[in-house]
């Protein structure tokens, strides 16, 4: 079986819970948060890689084929390969940031419209329950931290 988005959130949650805000609670930069993440970001990429859907992701490998492509063309093709290396890598980053700044505003939403006794019904009624928090609320220790 492939790795689960409720595995996922939960490495995402408790690099979530170590995150250092600002005294006035405002997020973090991407750079912050993945410095902050270092680990946590690994290991969910490794559990991606690792996934039969997305396969793995090598590097070195990729800079081979590029040098490949780039020894077969002619001279004065040659600068294309490095402009569309550079578009990729742009790509890439537009989107790891959109999926940042969409992974906070959700966050953020999920949170406003929690009920502040919802994790007191919850624990109620399944005190086994398994969710993309760990069976807990957003705001509570799960020990990981």
């Amino acid at each position: 079986m492939g790795t689960t988005s409720d595995e996922l959130l939960k490495i995402a949650r408790r690099c979530a819970d170590k995150m250092t805000l600002s005294k006035r609670g405002t997020l973090p930069a991407l750079e912050d948060v993945e410095e902050q993440c270092e680990t946590a970001i690994e290991e969910m990429l490794a559990m991606l890689q690792d996934d039969d859907v997305f396969g793995e992701v090598d590097l070195s490998e990729q800079q081979k084929v590029v040098d490949r492509i780039e020894a077969a063309l002619p001279e004065d093709k040659r600068a294309l390969v490095g402009e569309l290396t550079d578009q990729h890598m742009r790509h890439v980053w537009l989107q790891q940031e959109t999926a940042y700044h969409l992974g906070v505003a959700i966050g953020l939403r999920l949170a406003r419209e929690r009920p502040a006794d919802a994790d007191a019904e919850e624990d109620e009624e399944e005190d086994d329950r398994e969710g993309p928090w760990g069976g807990m609320g957003p705001d509570e220790e799960d020990g990981d931290g």
